[in-house]
């Protein structure tokens, strides 16, 4: 092999490795923007139902209130929880150990109780809860007139 065809071998190797790198920071970027994005999603989210209902005395009712806060958040409920379907009844009743465990200000039972509803979602349609929050927005085009 000629010298020139051995530095443009090498030259070839070194571009690859250089592409298999950028590709592989590249997930690697998309998986800690994906993973930020949803810690901040379940701050917001947490931080509205911990807002909710502070001076309500009945339990039963300052947990409707969160959830429904909640639901109003994500996008599930215009107002109020009697709008939900029978998918939005069955998530209610697994996100209301959340509010109630937020509510009684008990932080480990609130994470865990997060952590079960997420497991719980991610296993009943498949996909994080967190996505709920990605919503299509087309490009609209702008007109001048």
């Amino acid at each position: 092999m000629s010298v020139l065809a051995t530095l443009a071998a090498r030259a070839e190797a070194a571009s690859g490795e250089e592409s298999a790198y950028r590709r592989e920071s590249a997930r690697r970027i998309e998986t800690l923007e994906r993973a930020r994005a949803f810690a901040y999603r379940r701050l917001n989210l947490l931080k509205k139902v911990a807002e909710t209902a502070t001076d309500e005395a009945d339990t039963k009712k300052a947990a409707d209130a969160r959830i429904a806060a909640a639901f109003v958040e994500i996008g599930w409920i215009g107002a109020n929880l009697a709008e939900l379907d029978e998918k939005g009844r069955e998530a209610e009743a697994k996100f209301r150990p959340v509010a109630e465990a937020i509510g009684a200000s008990d932080e480990p039972r609130t994470l865990q109780a997060l952590a079960d509803f997420e497991a719980w979602f991610m296993q009943r349609f498949g996909r994080d809860f967190c996505s709920v929050f990605d919503r299509y927005a087309p490009d609209t085009p702008k007109v001048d007139f």
